[in-house]
């Protein structure tokens, strides 16, 4: 297994300061010739030294010892950005988890190099805060699917506690299609390939999903070409 220097665990108690999550990242082959990969640039927009620490967290797993350690993190000097490759381990998917000081932030990009130039999207990485949290919908819109489109969706829910996400799917004109319900463990994320063909689904433009959980979580979805590998992420609206 390959692990960046910067994934540093060391136990200890759960950390909240400076924490953000990138809901997928991924270093693995993927439909119709795809491959996967994720590059992080970490950039301290600070006057003075600063402080980040990255942790992979795998998908389908359950992560909830992982999210209950204390983060060392590696320096970056002031003004500095930081690239960084190999923070997957291949034949992997998951999520990242981010804890950085004051003014450092991250920016990841997961990109299709499946021929010789690569296709890619920027993942933003989200504090707890900034999900979808309990009382509120999140809206996935919109999800397609053709001869040319899939529709990938992805949960990550970020807390300690195992949560059960409930999923609504409709269609353009705002008509109910179908529902289900995904379970989660702790730090745990999913991805759901081809959404729309769990629910029988052949062809849409401009479905959405409605998303509800009992306590925080998060969700996207990503939109691939079939025929340039180009992938577009769409990230949540919160209501």
């Amino acid at each position: 297994m390959m692990v960046s220097a910067a994934l540093v665990l060391l136990s200890a108690v759960t950390v909240r300061a400076g924490e953000r999550f990138v809901p997928v990242v991924a270093q693995v082959k993927g439909a119709n010739g795809s491959y996967w990969n994720t590059e992080v640039w970490v950039s301290n927009l600070s006057d003075s030294v600063g402080t980040y620490a990255l942790t992979f967290l795998p998908a389908d797993r359950n992560n909830g010892q992982v999210l209950m350690t204390e983060n060392v993190g590696e320096p970056i000097a002031a003004g500095e950005t930081i690239h960084l490759k190999g923070v997957v381990p291949p034949g992997r998917a998951g999520a990242l988890r981010v804890v950085a000081s004051d003014g450092v932030i991250v920016r990841c990009r997961v990109y299709n190099a499946r021929s010789r130039g690569s296709v890619g999207q920027m993942v933003p990485a989200v504090s707890r805060e900034e999900m979808i949290g309990p009382g509120s919908e999140g809206f996935l819109v919109p999800l397609v699917r053709s001869g040319q489109f899939r529709t990938n969706v992805g949960l990550f829910n970020p807390g300690e506690n195992p949560i059960h996400v409930h999923v609504e799917v409709r269609d353009h004109t705002g008509k109910r299609i179908g529902t289900a319900s995904y379970g989660l463990d702790p730090g745990s994320q999913t991805q759901i390939n081809d959404f729309l063909l769990q629910f029988k689904v052949s062809r849409a433009d401009g479905f959405q999903a409605v998303l509800s959980a009992d306590d925080w979580f998060t969700a996207y979805a990503t939109i691939v070409d079939t025929r340039s590998g180009a992938s577009t992420f769409v990230g949540p609206t919160v209501r």
